[in-house]
């Protein structure tokens, strides 16, 4: 398990929380936005590329 950095909402492991902040960020949830502006970066990215970013970020 796997807990959001931003909500806390826990999730089975990184590539369900790439599509939870990919759906979060498509609603424009800023909290959700920001936190990906500030460790994933400015730029959208394909889903996987997106996973791969936030195993990095997340350490995992």
């Amino acid at each position: 398990m796997i807990a959001c950095p931003v909500c806390r909402l826990e999730l089975a492991d990184v590539p369900r929380l790439a599509d939870h902040f990919w759906e979060t960020a498509e609603a424009s949830d800023g909290r959700h936005v920001m936190w990906l502006n500030r460790h994933v970066g400015f730029r959208e990215v394909p889903r996987e590329e997106l996973r791969e970013r936030l195993e990095r970020a997340l350490g995992e």
